[in-house]
């Protein structure tokens, strides 16, 4: 019953996060859906240069299923042109092999950096780097801990179309297991921005 919730909710999740994006990523063993809501895109909500984002993942992750909803506040860095940087949280539910119902509450920091545009008519490039760690204190049930670090590059070569290439790390820590490795690996995907 809970699998139907959770693939009915991403189904919703994804139809109402088209308006600012969304995005599929895979390796030889994995697929990963990426959505994210950004304030610019809801007026309303829009009074400063501060930007909101909402964000969700899926992955699957060879027999492993992670999600996540996040939200974080964005703004470019004054006197570092191209730089922004994002500050939040994350709500981390996974499921690995036989231990299910991992839930962890992450912080998260995230910088990006866009390349000054280039000679010959380069379409535009940017790196970013993301980070979330929680400690036993943001873990819930039995779930001791969780980190995970993100690297990505990616270039627009059609106007609001990315591709875009990375490396995870992810680590969900149990009580009473050594091993926490939850997925490693490199991953290339596409995105699409409104």
């Amino acid at each position: 019953m809970f699998k139907k919730t959770v693939i009915s909710t991403l189904l919703a999740s994804s139809l109402l996060l088209a308006e600012s994006g969304g995005g599929i990523n895979i390796n030889e063993k994995d697929v990963e859906i990426e959505g994210t809501v950004d304030s610019r895109n809801l007026q309303a909500f829009q009074t400063s240069s501060t930007i909101f984002l909402a964000d969700f993942n899926f992955l699957n992750a060879d027999n492993q299923k992670l999600l996540g909803l996040g939200m974080a506040a964005n703004n470019k860095i004054e006197g570092l042109v191209g730089v922004e940087m994002s500050f939040g949280a994350k709500f981390i539910w996974a499921e690995a092999g036989e231990h299910n119902d991992f839930t962890s509450f992450p912080l998260m920091a995230k910088v990006r950096y866009t390349l000054p545009p280039l000679m010959f008519s380069i379409p535009p490039v940017a790196v970013e780097a993301k980070g979330l760690y929680a400690p036993s204190a943001l873990s819930f049930g039995d779930s001791e801990g969780y980190s995970e670090f993100r690297v990505a590059g990616d270039i627009e070569m059609i106007e609001n179309v990315k591709i875009y290439a990375g490396y995870r790390n992810i680590h969900t820590k149990y009580n009473g297991l050594s091993r926490d490795l939850f997925n490693n690996g490199f991953y290339a995907g596409l995105k699409a921005t409104y």
